[in-house]
């Protein structure tokens, strides 16, 4: 099961229709690769779609969209787009999380790849997972990756929806730098309100202690 939790609700993705292939998906990590995907998206949704999340990973280009309270959602893999049931849990709302769906540019990958392995300064960067979400702390939309590389796994990056912008809130590869690591009013980083969400699983009172 593949769960994304927004705020106080929880949007848990729980299959997919017809079988799935994570077979051929490295390209997503491409602006290129992924246009493929968000066409499709595109073609299916349409271009007035409210978006709740975008992920990519290994296993494919994963897209949450809103409809009312209510969240529908895609997954293409493999070159091929399948329908997603996703699960509301929670009592919050989903109003304000969602943004429009022409916000997703897929020319901001390239761009963050390319930043991310500029600011990394190793040669074997591997960017894992990204993505794109209003952030709990501030509600702004942006994207967080996901990367590894010269020996270190988990380093975390920032960037605006249109890959420009590209920061570490945990400071760069080597540690030989230091920079200022945003926190919400509760003094946590980004970083450990992500982890505590993701230990809480669909406990919302665990989820909403995370944010306070």
């Amino acid at each position: 099961m593949i769960g994304a939790v927004l705020s106080a609700v929880a949007l848990a993705a729980c299959g997919s229709s017809g079988g799935t292939s994570t077979n051929g998906n490295s390209d997503l990590f491409t602006s290129a690769g992924f246009q493929k995907a968000n066409d499709a998206v595109t073609d299916k949704a349409g271009e007035n779609a409210q978006a709740l999340q975008v992920q990519i990973t290994e296993g494919g280009a994963d897209f949450k969209l809103r409809s009312g309270e209510q969240a529908t959602g895609f997954v293409y893999t493999g070159g091929d787009l399948h329908d997603e049931k996703v699960d509301v849990i929670g009592p919050g709302s989903l109003e304000g999380q969602d943004f429009p769906y022409s916000e997703i540019d897929p020319a901001a990958i390239d761009k963050i790849v390319s930043g991310i392995k500029e600011q990394a300064g190793v040669s074997d960067l591997k960017v894992t997972v990204m993505t794109l979400e209003k952030s709990a702390v501030d509600g702004q939309l942006k994207w967080t990756i996901n990367a590894e590389g010269g020996g270190r796994t988990g380093l975390v990056y920032n960037a605006e929806p249109d890959g420009s912008n590209v920061t570490s809130p945990l400071g760069d590869i080597a540690g030989s730098g230091t920079t200022s690591t945003p926190t919400a009013p509760n003094g946590k980083t980004p970083q450990e309100i992500a982890n505590c969400v993701q230990k809480a699983g669909t406990d919302i009172t665990k989820i909403q202690a995370c944010t306070q």
